[in-house]
């Protein structure tokens, strides 16, 4: 990376920094014309994308750290699964577990392809910590504790609100759904199931990843009602951590979360010290891992997987936030 006056005027100075980094990963960063720069091969894209915001995120960490309370602060309440279905009362959300605004451009690309306009195309944000329970009960909007979405299914809040919820776990999994009077949910574990696996630990991965997701598009979004507005969103991004990707300055501070992500605390238990790399939530026990750094779980068998999630990071919190019109 090039450092020029104006990239350390725009990240060092007074203000907010948040909307500069969105406006950045959404138009400069995560784009279509990037992935034809890198050849249109994903792992290429991957790389390079994920270079590029080490580098803005390092030098973010080392000199205006802020940018992480403007992550936890400006997650908008009115931003919600809930409140979207609230205001659109015949329309359908499709939440693709640990889909990040790096899978954007695909999005755009099945939206054409199956003729649904894309009317907005922005971020939602994840829960902090950056996990799926977490977005169940924080993000969600249904009032729900900390669950995983399968725990869910038959909740009697669905069947109050006329909601139609659907779990949906691999790629080739599908359900036959009806063009019944109000709205659809349907929360799919790809891709995240895939990151969690112990081989995902190349790049080269990422390019079965961003193959499965025309299956899963066909299993979700196309499946729904064409006459229905659809809301593709996510419960969290990740990080790639592949070599030279990870804030070495951070290393260490991650010793009080026994190799996790993010860790709570018990009553009675103490807190962590306040480091650079911890954010800590003292109302809730909580005690997070801020911004890039990779850390490994201390466990007999570690998984080897390099897309991690979790943490207070861009990648990690900021999530696909896109509105797509009935099919023309």
């Amino acid at each position: 990376m090039i450092l020029d006056r104006g990239a350390l005027n725009n990240w060092t100075s007074p203000g907010p920094r948040l909307p500069l980094l969105k406006r950045w990963l959404m138009e400069e960063v995560w784009t279509s014309d990037r992935l034809q720069q890198s050849k249109g091969v994903p792992s290429e894209y991957l790389k390079s994308g994920e270079r590029l915001v080490n580098e803005q995120e390092s030098l973010l960490m080392a000199a205006a750290d802020s940018y992480l309370e403007e992550l936890v602060a400006a997650r908008d309440i009115e931003k919600t699964t809930a409140a979207f279905l609230e205001s659109n009362k015949d329309a359908c959300v499709v939440i693709l577990d640990g889909c990040s605004v790096r899978e954007i451009p695909k999005v755009k690309e099945l939206a054409r392809i199956s003729h649904r306009p894309i009317v907005k195309c922005g971020v939602g944000f994840s829960a902090i910590p950056s996990a799926t329970e977490y977005f169940v009960s924080d993000r969600l909007g249904f009032g729900f504790p900390v669950l995983g979405p399968s725990q869910i299914v038959s909740n009697r809040e669905w069947k109050d609100r006329g909601i139609r919820y659907y779990f949906l776990q691999s790629p080739n999994e599908s359900q036959h759904i009806t063009d019944e009077e109000g709205p659809i949910l349907i929360w799919h574990r790809f891709p995240d199931l895939r990151f969690m696996d112990s081989t995902a630990s190349s790049t080269e991965f990422y390019d079965g990843i961003w193959d499965t997701m025309d299956l899963v598009w066909q299993r979700t979004v196309q499946a729904l009602p064409a006459s229905r507005p659809v809301l593709v969103t996510s419960d969290h991004g990740y990080v790639f951590f592949g070599p030279g990707l990870s804030d070495r300055n951070l290393d260490r501070d991650d010793r009080p979360l026994k190799g996790k992500r993010y860790l709570e605390f018990a009553e009675g238990e103490p807190l962590p010290e306040e480091e650079p790399g911890l954010y800590i939530d003292r109302k809730r026990r909580l005690a997070v891992i801020k911004g890039r750094y990779h850390n490994r779980p201390q466990a007999p068998h570690p998984s080897q997987s390099l897309y991690r999630h979790g943490g207070l990071s861009l990648m990690e919190v900021l999530t696909p936030w896109i509105l797509l019109s009935p099919m023309t």
